[in-house]
């Protein structure tokens, strides 16, 4: 018997806008450095020593195919990508291009759900900038005015929900078939909902979950050991991403990593890093490793900001900017940048300890 389909395929802008900033679509035929360490880290489970002693650097790709999809079960969305091993970067590679364009502009909206929002019996609040911008207009002169709404998942699934404006002080409100829809998608407070609104007035809705562990817990030592023993022998591989606002792209555009490679990193360097959001912090370098080896997450940094995440205390170079308000004033190293891209003939210089690697993951 035939297993299932556990997961749909997902229109590539609602899939985005579902995304957010959160995860960098590479596009497709493009050339990209996947990093099975970071590829690692998305797991929930910390790897042990031998796994990341077994673990390349970094494996040049082009970027032969991306599927856009969303779990069956929890409308958790993420993408397929099939990487190709780049044999001889010579090769002038296919133009890159994006996924196609018919013209159809989307507007969305983002909100967090609050516990009251998701409790069973009670109804959902909308932001007026979100009624405004994705639902049909409600006449607001008359003391309650309503609607029914057709919204879409992201797995197709049409929901009928009712929108409600009034009361005092008068406010938006889903009420009729949100309980419902509560229950079906296992909403808490902290997941976020994004509704999406297509030209022709089409609405649909996605999930952005706060707890990411069914999604992590799908990304395990053997899937990363597999791909990277696929690309040793230059065979193409698969790599399941999935968004999440605290994670690191592992997959990422050839020249954004090799023009920062070409940055000479120093400890006492001034530097800054757009958080996903618009936020901006800034820090100093205080150690760093040769990039040669294992550029992931390769500088520790002690940022000015209090409230820094965790998973900021390491970072990669592409990740970071150096601060130009900052005067340069010696160098540390002249980087031997042919050590870094010599992954291009697929070889790699230098060695790292796995409990350097290890360190990594804190």
């Amino acid at each position: 018997m035939a297993q299932q389909q556990q997961f749909c395929n997902v229109d590539p802008r609602i899939w985005q806008e579902c995304a957010g900033d959160s995860f960098t679509v590479p596009k497709l035929h493009s050339r990209v450095y996947y990093f099975p360490l970071g590829h690692l880290q998305h797991s929930p489970i910390t790897p042990n020593i031998q796994t990341l002693s077994l673990l390349r650097p970094f494996i040049l790709c082009t970027v032969s195919s991306i599927d856009f999809l969303a779990d069956l079960e929890t409308d958790q969305i993420f993408a397929k990508l099939l990487l190709t091993p780049v044999i001889d970067a010579t090769v002038v590679p296919i133009e890159a291009s994006n996924q196609e364009d018919n013209g159809d502009r989307v507007v969305s909206y983002a909100k967090t759900i609050s516990k009251s929002d998701a409790n069973n019996g009670g109804g959902f609040y909308v932001p007026r900038a979100c009624a405004n911008s994705i639902f049909p207009p409600l006449d607001l002169t008359t003391p309650l005015s309503s609607q029914e709404l057709s919204v879409t998942d992201v797995c197709g699934v049409v929901w009928t929900i009712r929108h409600v404006h009034g009361w005092h002080p008068k406010r938006h409100l889903l009420t009729t078939g949100w309980t419902a829809f509560v229950k079906k998608k296992h909403l808490v407070g902290g997941d976020t909902l994004v509704f999406i609104k297509k030209s022709a007035g089409k609405i649909f809705v996605g999930i952005r979950r706060h707890n990411m562990s069914a999604a992590a817990s799908k990304i395990t030592e053997k899937t990363v050991i597999d791909a990277v023993e696929l690309a040793k022998t230059n065979t193409p591989f698969e790599v399941m991403c999935y968004p999440r606002v605290d994670g690191f792209d592992f997959v990422v555009e050839d020249k954004v990593v090799e023009n920062a490679i070409k940055v000479n990193w120093n400890t006492g360097m001034r530097v800054t890093h757009k958080v996903k959001g618009g936020s901006i912090f800034h820090g100093t370098i205080s150690a760093f490793s040769h990039p040669s080896t294992h550029p992931w997450r390769m500088l520790r940094v002690e940022w000015d900001e209090p409230n820094v995440s965790r998973n900021l205390k390491r970072v990669s170079p592409w990740q970071v900017k150096p601060d130009v308000s900052i005067p340069l004033l010696h160098q540390q190293f002249p980087l031997n940048l042919d050590g870094m891209l010599g992954v291009r003939q697929n070889h790699f210089s230098g060695s790292t300890s796995s409990n350097s690697l290890k360190d990594r993951f804190i």
